[in-house]
């Protein structure tokens, strides 16, 4: 099996890692492959959602791949491009049309962490543990990494998480905010389950419009938010709200017409 694969299960992709040796560390062709299989996932139609998981239990991602830095790092023309690899997979991910979930099972350190930042919402076992450790190493972390972990869970405590490298467990982050919601190791298949369930039934075009609005809220730039809420007063005369509307009045399933899938 390829260290980093994207599965279709339906409507869901599932991009799994697969180092279990390794604790998941990431080398630099995982980031590569990673970079590559998001975008591939983003270019499907077919694919309403993504998640993000570890395909072994007991462990997330140990970050990137420490016994790779003596050469990866070796010049400043390596750091240049080793930094972009692992960058461009992580922007890939955040920029990624669909809905993304990230599932964390074990330890999430690092790199992991902005992985699963990068992911538009976070689901964990109570086994989850997270710790960022780029000072351990005498280094920073990327300012778009720093971003997203002070967007999670606020300065003070981003602040916390970089300067001590401390670990936290599962109910920490769960209060911070890192995580939305913490179940039992053995319930987290199903609770990913149900809640990919949710997302690939809703329309997929209007999902596609909650994410550009949630990025504009990021970007909060004047012609973001305006290109948002044009296309939320353009949605009203859409085929899927058509359906939407009408299927709710009818008490039935609703069948939209952007799910692509369902035209064979």
């Amino acid at each position: 099996m390829e260290p980093v694969r994207l599965h279709r299960d339906g409507a869901l992709g599932r991009l799994l890692i697969d180092r279990p040796d390794k604790r998941n560390a990431m080398s630099r062709g995982m980031w590569r492959t990673l970079r590559r299989l998001v975008d591939e996932a983003a270019g499907d139609r077919s694919l309403r959602a993504i998640t993000l998981e570890s395909a072994a239990p007991g462990c997330f991602s140990a970050g990137a791949d420490i016994a790779e830095f003596e050469a990866t790092y070796a010049t400043p023309e390596a750091t240049t491009a080793m930094n972009g690899d692992n960058q461009g997979a992580i922007e890939a991910l955040a920029r990624c049309p669909q809905p993304t979930v990230a599932a964390i099972n074990g330890v999430c350190v690092g790199g992991g962490v902005a992985l699963v930042l990068a992911c538009d919402f976070r689901i964990g076992s109570d086994a989850a543990r997270f710790a960022v450790t780029p000072a351990r190493l005498g280094l920073s972390y990327h300012q778009d990494n720093v971003r997203r972990l002070v967007a999670a869970v606020g300065q003070s405590a981003a602040a916390e998480l970089l300067f001590t490298g401390q670990t936290w467990a599962a109910d920490r982050a769960l209060d911070a905010g890192l995580v939305n919601q913490l179940v039992p190791a053995a319930q987290l298949s199903a609770l990913l389950a149900e809640r990919m369930a949710a997302i690939c039934a809703n329309s997929a075009s209007a999902n596609a419009a909650l994410k550009r609005a949630l990025q504009a809220v990021e970007k909060r730039d004047t012609a973001s938010r305006d290109a948002a809420n044009d296309e939320f007063a353009r949605l009203f005369a859409s085929p899927d709200f058509l359906e939407g509307r009408d299927a709710f009045l009818q008490k039935r399933p609703a069948h939209f017409p952007s799910h692509v899938d369902d035209e064979a």
